[in-house]
């Protein structure tokens, strides 16, 4: 292994700890500031933690973590009454966290490589995308506009970018890191106004999307560099 090689992998180690102990220290301050110890929103922001960590590093890990996260998130949204999220990580992520690992696996460098080979959407791809993405954030308007979920605009922009991107990212296509940058923003927005509401996992779950933010700036830097490795 080259020097180089090795202090790359020391600054993804770094990184990945920095985002961790990030995480778990910034939860335990908001904690005792609350006073409340909140289980579930802590056990859902550490698997997603790991899953966006390992994901960054085109890892099938990720997809372990994906499942136990989707059932966390899942059931955090729906109390929350954020219903579109709700339904998009019980019914959409959790069975896609299946389909993406099978389709990882097509797509490993090599023989007993836990790293996948990562690749750039061609420029019709990239149009269908965007024009699948608005029109699944104004269908999904629509329908939340029929319940009495809170937040319809921001959870109907978050589960429509989000539905597209989990696609994009079964089949690695490294785009899928821009889509991050955004949904992740529109999910801090999000929860930062239900913070101010008084929403009881708010604090947390925005504290985990910043960290979500940053992971995204990586997982482009990453997977580019997984991409010209090829």
């Amino acid at each position: 292994m080259t020097d180089k090689k090795i202090a790359s992998n020391k600054t993804q180690r770094v990184w990945d700890w920095f985002l961790i102990t990030g995480f778990i220290t910034l939860s335990i301050i908001s904690c005792i500031v609350k006073q409340n110890f909140e289980v579930v929103s802590f056990a859902a922001g550490l698997c997603s933690i790991l899953c966006v960590i390992f994901g960054a590093k085109g890892r099938m890990e990720n997809f372990i973590f994906g499942f136990l996260g989707s059932i966390l998130n899942g059931y955090i949204y729906l109390h929350a009454e954020i219903y579109g999220s709700a339904a998009l990580f019980l019914l959409y992520n959790l069975p896609m966290q299946f389909i993406g690992y099978f389709q990882w696996r097509k797509r490993q460098q090599g023989s007993g490589s836990a790293t996948i080979k990562t690749q750039w959407m061609n420029n019709k791809q990239r149009i269908l995308t965007a024009i699948v993405s608005v029109a699944l954030i104004v269908g999904i308007y629509f329908i939340l506009q029929t319940t009495n979920g809170n937040l319809p605009v921001m959870d109907a922009v978050r589960t429509g970018i989000m539905i597209v991107t989990q696609f994009v990212l079964t089949f690695a296509f490294i785009e899928q890191w821009f889509l991050w940058l955004l949904l992740n923003s529109a999910t801090i927005t999000m929860w930062a106004i239900a913070t101010i509401r008084g929403e009881q996992y708010a604090v947390i779950m925005m504290i985990q999307s910043l960290f979500f933010l940053l992971n995204s700036i990586r997982g482009v830097i990453v997977w580019i560099k997984l991409n010209k490795n090829r």
